[in-house]
């Protein structure tokens, strides 16, 4: 065969090829051409592969669980630590929530959960009242943080709070291509053509009122009520009942509002499946100007807030037949208690027989009413140190629970307590030793003896158990080779937070940490700029056992790319003896 003939074939393929190129590009240029401008989404509607690292569900920073003014919970949520345990009597109420419920641009005891729980409460309701709800979250991830959040706390009622942004962000985010296919929709406006992407997405949540029949509105609420409908399967399940409270966007209590078919559509789908639903926009829609109960498009300022407790308290007949009171026994009125309020009675009372609701109340009591206490009486150490012993002793998950609050608000014990705190940092409940290792490091040098027990405790606790321990340490000053072996530990450990942590700890035990110099030069090496930080200052605090030290510190003054550690390096630099 003649090498003329034999490329004959290679020929026609290369041109066949290009001539597929050619049209392909002609097809794409018409379809770019063609192709009417993308949705725009607004700032409310949220894609979740943006916000959710790892997946589609996420929740803040865990804390401790102690003290009870930290700002996240140990759920990783905005609200109170609160007790696993329920009892007979107590009603719980869990509700699933996104930014509206959470508070966003108010203070979190400003956001209606919490206020709903402070109202009854005062009131003598026997309840508690979860916020479990996250800026960004839909009705995807309420339903996932019912399932992992909500159900150990064993609630009988369940809230689903939605906005109307939940159905736009589940039809953009549950109906994406695959990955491969999404790229190339993002790429190729002929692929997004053949595939029918035009408008594919719902752009703003009027959309849901002004293009109802359209089959990406549709499918928006195909999506929502699937999403309803496991979720209370799942309540169910657990004994418990769901209901549906829907918030309004400002601009249905506007002029020339349209019809809240919206609101309906998702009324008629809950009388279906037996589920209660309640819609706040009636409530509201006959106020004069009711916009000025919002703070932006959908979210509520603080008498917005207000509103929504005592309109949903009425709703879910939390504040009626619906909640048993407390008894009452221990004091008649808030009046009189402030008017007999005396430590010598607060102890008496903690002696006294009672059922565990009372207890529980009356070192609720304690925490919220300590100001009306007399400085100077001398029966406060007393009762500071028996509320801290039943925090750390008492039978009843709920009553150590209050107790701990109690304590907090009460003050720091005396140093005869530290006893009772040891057996705390001992305890089996993470709760009591989280009460037990905070309170031991708020008492600075005087808690000096339980520097072993919270070293045992940072070596056998993973978890937050073992920064509050480490955390305890550093307050309390201990210089025990014990402590600095556990910190060098921590230098190395893959999470920031606690190779600064280590390394703050052990720049304030001073020259009693001369063991650690080269953990701490190793560390002027961290990729993280604030271990390098607390490195530099550890250093500068050794004092005379840092001069070995001094070639390192030089070239962090020197070399280091942070500013701040430039700084210090040169601080700490002159600290050292002979310079």
């Amino acid at each position: 065969m003649s090498p003329r003939r034999s490329a004959t074939p290679l020929r026609n393929l290369a041109l066949a090829l290009a001539s597929t190129l050619l049209f392909g590009g002609l097809l794409e240029g018409i379809a770019r051409f063609l192709e009417p401008p993308p949705v725009q989404k607004q700032e409310y509607l949220w894609d979740w592969s943006e916000h959710f690292a790892g997946g589609d569900f996420y929740t803040l920073e865990k804390g401790e669980g102690y003290p009870p003014n930290e700002e996240n919970n140990v759920d990783g949520l905005r609200d109170a630590t609160r007790p696993v345990e329920t009892r007979a009597g107590l009603r719980r109420v869990a509700i699933l929530g996104d930014s509206v419920a959470y508070g966003h641009g108010l203070e979190a005891a400003q956001a209606f959960p919490q206020v709903l729980e402070r109202r009854l409460r005062d009131d003598g309701r026997d309840v508690d009242v979860f916020n479990i709800a996250l800026p960004g979250w839909s009705t995807r991830q309420e339903s996932i943080a019912y399932e992992r959040i909500a159900r150990r706390y064993k609630p009988d009622t369940v809230v689903l709070a939605v906005c109307l942004n939940d159905l736009a962000e589940l039809q953009i985010n549950l109906t994406k291509p695959p990955r491969l296919l999404l790229e190339l929709f993002k790429r190729s406006a002929l692929v997004r053509a053949s595939f029918g992407a035009s408008r594919r997405d719902i752009g703003a949540v009027e959309e849901l009122f002004s293009d109802a029949g359209s089959g990406r509105v549709e499918n928006a609420f195909r999506l929502f009520n699937e999403e309803v409908t496991k979720l209370n399967d799942e309540v169910l399940k657990d004994g418990a009942r769901l209901h549906i409270v829907v918030f309004p966007f400002r601009f249905q209590v506007e002029p020339s509002a349209p019809e809240p078919s919206v609101q309906r559509k998702m009324a008629e789908f809950a009388a279906g499946r037996g589920i209660s639903f309640f819609d706040f926009l009636p409530e509201i829609a006959p106020v004069r100007d009711a916009s000025h109960l919002f703070l932006d498009y959908d979210h509520f300022n603080v008498s917005g807030h207000e509103r929504v407790a005592r309109w949903l308290g009425r709703s879910l007949q939390l504040d009626g037949d619906g909640s048993a009171k407390t008894s009452g026994s221990l004091w008649p009125t808030d009046a009189g208690l402030d008017q007999g309020l005396s430590a010598s009675r607060l102890l008496s009372r903690i002696k006294t027989p009672a059922s565990q609701a009372d207890r529980e109340r009356l070192f609720r009591t304690i925490r919220t009413r300590t100001n009306a206490l007399p400085a100077a009486d001398p029966s406060v150490r007393a009762l500071k140190a028996v509320v801290v012993s039943t925090a750390v002793d008492d039978p009843s998950p709920r009553v150590r629970f209050e107790a701990a609050q109690a304590a907090f608000a009460l003050g720091l014990p005396d140093p005869p307590s530290v006893d009772a705190l040891i057996r705390g940092v001992r305890h089996d409940d993470p709760r009591v030793r989280a009460f037990a290792t905070w309170t031991l490091g708020e008492m600075g040098e005087a808690a000096k003896p339980a520097v072993p027990a919270l070293v045992a405790l940072a070596r056998q606790d993973g978890g937050a158990g073992k920064t509050g321990a480490i955390t305890a340490i550093g307050k309390i000053g201990g210089d025990s080779p014990e402590v600095v072996s556990l910190l060098l530990d921590e230098l190395k450990h893959p999470k920031e937070a606690h190779r600064y942590r280590a390394a703050r700890t052990l720049g304030k035990m001073g020259p009693a940490a001369a063991s650690a110099v080269p953990g701490l030069v190793e560390a002027l090496r961290d990729p993280s700029p604030l271990v390098r930080l607390n490195a530099v200052r550890a250093l500068g605090n050794l004092g005379d056992p840092a001069k070995a030290a001094l070639p390192a510190l030089i070239g962090a003054l020197n070399t280091d790319v942070d500013k701040e550690v430039r700084k210090e390096a040169g601080l700490a630099i002159s600290k050292l003896p002979g310079r």
